[in-house]
């Protein structure tokens, strides 16, 4: 989780978001929000999807196969689009 947190974080820095506007505008406590954040609680699927959609990011279900591959190349942020590409061109995805 914690993983995750520094990757919201990030996000959320990069576009200089508070979390009053980030409460504001998805409904959630900004106590849910500093709580996912930081790393300190363990939310629901749901309000991690909200937070990501806030900050502009897309939680993914991925194969575990397809994952580490992923993992291993160490993608940088700006990479996303080829990931997205690479899971699309993954023998036996849907098109």
């Amino acid at each position: 989780m914690s993983e995750l947190s520094s990757i919201l974080r990030h996000a959320k820095a990069r576009l200089a978001l508070p979390v009053v506007a980030m409460s504001r505008d998805s409904g959630l406590t900004a106590v849910t929000i500093r709580g996912v954040l930081s790393g300190k609680n363990d939310p629901r699927l749901s309000t991690l999807m909200t937070i990501a959609d806030q900050l502009g990011l897309e939680l993914m279900l991925l194969p575990k196969t397809m994952a580490s591959s992923i993992a291993a190349q160490a993608p940088a942020e700006d990479e996303v689009q080829s990931l997205v590409a690479a899971a699309l061109a993954w023998p036996g995805s849907a098109k």
